[in-house]
């Protein structure tokens, strides 16, 4: 995802043209009954005539203005629905984006004006593991957070996680032993795992670790 939004009312597009890969009078009708009529084109993914922030097999993401964005259900999506993806999300506010609205074609959220987070930068890897503890508090699965560089965002204030249309509600889920194996630390997160070591000791360890 890029950072920065366009200007507004510059590359103002009909939102029928971002019905993907081919056109819907069904999405269409749904994404105006939500108000949404124009989008902007914006981003670094192609659709040939406009342009997108994400695209991805389920869904494409375009900005909207004020702030948000919207996922818009691919046509070709082996996903009938975009609403379990969207009611899981909204569960896992504060550490996602802010769910404002959904139906069975959309999702509109809260932009985020970020940029991936990195391998070998660990000043955010603190607040990032917080998040990740909060969706296992609400029982959430992140089933993508073992490649966090492709679903987190930064910015100069956070961490986000983003993308929840694989995330599933689990009794033990297990992001935080993800996110830890992700970035080289295998052993801690093998003992949070096994419940040898409290979350607190592992926050205080990467705090102790960037200060060395």
């Amino acid at each position: 995802m890029l950072k920065g939004i366009p200007e507004e009312n510059s590359n103002l597009v009909e939102i029928s043209k971002f019905i993907y890969p081919k056109y819907s009078k069904d999405v269409e009708e749904e994404l105006r009954s939500a108000g949404i009529y124009y989008a902007y084109s914006f981003g670094n993914v192609s659709l040939g005539r406009v342009n997108v922030i994400g695209k991805g097999k389920t869904g494409i993401v375009v900005y909207i203005g004020e702030g948000k964005v919207v996922k818009i259900r691919r046509t070709d999506s082996p996903k009938n629905s975009l609403e379990l993806e969207a009611k899981i999300q909204e569960i896992s506010y504060p550490s996602a984006p802010k769910v404002f609205d959904y139906g069975v074609n959309y999702i509109i959220m809260e932009y985020v004006n970020g940029s991936p987070i990195t391998r070998y930068d660990l000043r955010y890897l603190g607040d990032l593991l917080i998040r990740a503890k909060y969706l296992e508090d609400v029982h959430v699965q992140h089933e993508e957070i073992s490649r966090p560089w492709k679903n987190v965002l930064v910015t100069q204030a956070r961490t986000y996680i983003i993308d929840y249309d694989s995330a599933s509600i689990k009794e033990r889920p297990l992001n935080v032993t993800k996110i830890l194996s992700a970035f080289g630390f295998y052993q801690l997160g093998e003992k949070y795992k096994r419940n040898e070591i409290e979350f607190e000791e592992i926050i205080n360890f990467i705090k102790e670790l960037r200060s060395s």
